[in-house]
């Protein structure tokens, strides 16, 4: 009898191990909600970072989601006005944000925000803009183009997209000297402010690296931003302590589906 109530248990340990990958057991975790993509389109033979790239059905399934559950997709420039009122968030907000610039943000991933009627936000990387990803190593992650000027500039002259700064070159800022990572930090958003003629409020660490290292961190506030964002996972509580630490993001993989997004928003995760 023991031999047979064990192996009729398999199956149902088996499925629960599974499922626990899942992390719809937690408890719903509150915060700012903040979706980091990276590149809407099909990832190019050789790319070994394949999980960067959601293509454009799991792009529009996933705006689709958020617009038909009643979230509010907020610009960098709503989120300021929300940080300097004191005002508490809306219930169902969320930020949807972009790493880099890429050319397929123009080409996928702005047509789909504009037809459902969502906004997003991009970090720039000033120096690539028109060109490529040159921080890449090609072994690893094939060039791909890099938004224009033009394209970018329409993009936020439709209200659908906003800009934050991404530094100018890309780099691992803790590998450089203080006044370079300085520079990087600070000239970015000099020059998208020149070339958009509106704030930069909002700068994202390369690699997130710096969001948490103190003497990097201090760079960016003292450039001026209002907001600087991690790439650290989860939920950051709101009203937002500037002071005490970066926004961390939700970051959507290749291979995420609608509950993935539905666990990342509730649970600041979706996966173990």
């Amino acid at each position: 009898m023991t031999l047979s109530i064990s192996a009729a248990a398999i199956p149902v340990l088996i499925v629960f191990a599974l499922s626990a990958r899942w992390t719809w057991w937690r408890a719903s975790k509150p915060g700012l909600k903040v979706l980091c993509y990276h590149k809407i389109g099909a990832p190019p033979p050789g790319s070994k970072l394949k999980e960067l790239w959601v293509s454009p059905e799991k792009f529009r399934a996933q705006v689709k989601y958020l617009m038909a559950k009643g979230f509010s997709t907020l610009l960098f420039s709503d989120l300021k006005k929300l940080h300097a009122s004191g005002a508490p968030l809306p219930e169902k907000a969320v930020l949807i944000t972009f790493d880099d610039g890429y050319e397929n943000n123009y080409l996928h991933a702005w047509p789909i925000l504009k037809e459902l009627g969502a906004k997003a936000n991009i970090f720039v990387v000033f120096n690539t803009k028109g060109k490529v990803n040159l921080w890449h190593d090609p072994a690893s992650e094939p060039w791909v183009n890099m938004a224009t000027l033009e394209q970018l500039k329409e993009m936020q002259n439709s209200g659908v997209m906003e800009y934050g700064s991404h530094t100018m070159s890309h780099p691992h800022l803790s590998a450089l000297p203080p006044g370079d990572a300085a520079w990087e930090i600070a000239e970015s958003k000099r020059q998208l402010e020149a070339a958009f003629g509106r704030e930069m409020c909002a700068f994202a660490y390369p690699y997130g690296d710096g969001a948490y290292a103190p003497a990097i961190r201090e760079k960016a506030l003292e450039a001026g931003y209002t907001f600087d964002f991690s790439f650290r996972q989860g939920k950051t509580g709101w009203p937002w302590n500037r002071k005490g630490s970066a926004i961390d993001r939700l970051f959507i993989r290749g291979g995420d589906n609608t509950w993935d997004l539905a666990l990342q928003l509730s649970r600041g995760a979706s996966r173990l």
